[in-house]
């Protein structure tokens, strides 16, 4: 019988029935699935559990009289079998194989992280050397000539051509070719 079945015949919740197996420690046979699997001296034992319990005497104080016994089959170990042995060798081979592959792996990993790191200090070393050229202070010399460059340029006014002579150029110049190209 399943747990629900012996649950609903003792007249208890099905978690009460599992809650008696564990705090027990019954040795309940158990299916395929994992779950239990009751035989009728099973469901003797949890009456005279249920019987206690009635009579007022808590879960911890009840006892067990009758353990059961379990019943067990031995199995005959046949002489090793050949597939066996090569399944067991394939198994080591695929392990240690796995055991060489993590560790190659990490080996690939620390390397990247270790060139990662060296060009990032290499980086740190470079910002260091232009945080320190921007803190020094700057000769007067240098602040100087940048002022004067930009005095100067602030001084100097570009003469602004005449529009007129811009388009034509300058007739003065111009006016003797023009009168011997006349004379001719």
């Amino acid at each position: 019988m399943n747990t629900s079945a012996v649950a609903r015949l003792l007249n208890v919740s099905h978690s009460t029935i599992q809650r008696w197996v564990t705090q027990l420690n019954m040795e309940v046979e158990r299916n395929q699935l994992g779950h239990y699997q009751f035989s009728d001296e099973d469901i003797a034992l949890l009456r005279k559990i249920q019987d206690q319990l009635n009579e007022g005497i808590i879960l911890q104080k009840v006892s067990i009289s009758e353990k059961k016994i379990r019943k067990a089959t031995i199995q005959k170990h046949s002489e090793p079998n050949k597939e066996h042995d090569q399944l067991l060798e394939r198994v080591i081979r695929l392990e240690n194989g796995l055991k060489t592959k993590a560790d190659d792996v990490v080996s690939y990993q620390l390397l990247q992280h270790r060139s990662e790191m060296e060009e990032m200090h290499k980086l740190v070393k470079k910002l260091e050397a232009r945080i320190e050229a921007l803190e020094t202070p700057t000769t007067g010399q240098h602040f100087d000539y940048f002022l004067a460059a930009e005095e100067a340029a602030a001084t100097k006014k570009t003469k602004k051509k005449p529009f007129i002579k811009m388009i034509f150029g300058n007739r003065k110049n111009d006016s003797s070719s023009w009168s011997t190209a006349d004379s001719d």
